[in-house]
């Protein structure tokens, strides 16, 4: 006997039954966008915030730089010293005032070179992106080509900015490590001299093997000397230049500095 096929009642899915499939229902759901990659910011707009955030710090480490005055530390040139008397500059006339002096430039010197690591770092990581991520090819999706280009520009002015200020600390910190080392040759007249002005041989090797790893960059695993422009430097910022060939060689450089100084 023939059954006839039923139809299928086109009310069932309003009652929990379950409907007939629809027309291309086996085909793989459609991906909803990633909300969290469409508000992503643009990799120049990282760039300008870390630009922003170097320049902030900044502020309260160039008013260190002036109160610390390096300068007044300064001593003369060894090799003009040979035929020039410069007499007994920053002589403290005893032991105790030598200690206190070389103590006091010990302090100046870790207050300059642990934010100006910081700073470094900060320098390092916006270097890094910029020269990975910004070249000539780039673009926005947001931006006219004008806006992206004078950002561009703006970048390479805080770059050349940073380092500015970065070679300002490190010609501090040399400064200051010359004036501790004359302040040590200052302290060989007090060894074995007896009396309150008495100074062991072991005790100023001691002194002077601790500063040394002050000033050499161990104790903090950062080789600050790298940030002393030379003169094809100053005059490459002057001019605003910024040649990705030569940024790669000085972006390997900068890598380094952050080495440990004692391996």
């Amino acid at each position: 006997m023939f059954k006839l096929a039923l139809m299928p009642n086109p009310y069932d899915s309003l009652f929990g039954n379950n409907p007939p499939q629809a027309f291309g229902s086996d085909l793989p759901p459609v991906p909803e966008p990633d909300a969290h990659l469409e508000n992503q910011p643009e990799t120049l707009d990282e760039i300008l915030k870390k630009t922003a955030l170097f320049q902030q710090k900044a502020q309260a480490f160039s008013t260190l730089l002036s109160q610390t005055r390096a300068v007044d530390h300064e001593v003369p040139n060894e090799l003009l010293a040979m035929f020039i008397d410069f007499g007994e500059n920053h002589a403290q006339g005893s032991l105790a005032g030598e200690k206190a002096c070389h103590e006091l430039l010990t302090k100046k010197f870790r207050r300059i070179i642990e934010p100006m690591r910081e700073l470094a770092a900060l320098h390092l990581d916006t270097v890094q992106q910029f020269n990975n991520d910004i070249d000539d090819s780039y673009f926005s999706v947001e931006k006219e080509d004008g806006e992206v280009k004078s950002e561009k520009a703006d970048v390479v002015d805080s770059i050349h900015l940073q380092r500015k200020i970065l070679a300002d600390a490190a010609g501090d910190l040399e400064i200051l490590e010359k004036a501790l080392e004359a302040c040590e040759r200052r302290m060989k007249k007090y060894v074995d001299a007896g009396g309150v002005n008495n100074l062991s041989t072991s005790e100023l090797s001691l002194l002077v093997s601790n500063r040394e790893r002050l000033t050499d960059g161990s104790e903090h695993q950062f080789n600050y000397t790298f940030f002393d422009i030379n003169l094809l430097d100053k005059a490459a910022i002057s001019l605003g230049v910024y040649l990705k060939e030569t940024t790669a060689q000085y972006l390997q450089k900068l890598m380094h500095t952050f080495e440990n100084r004692s391996q």
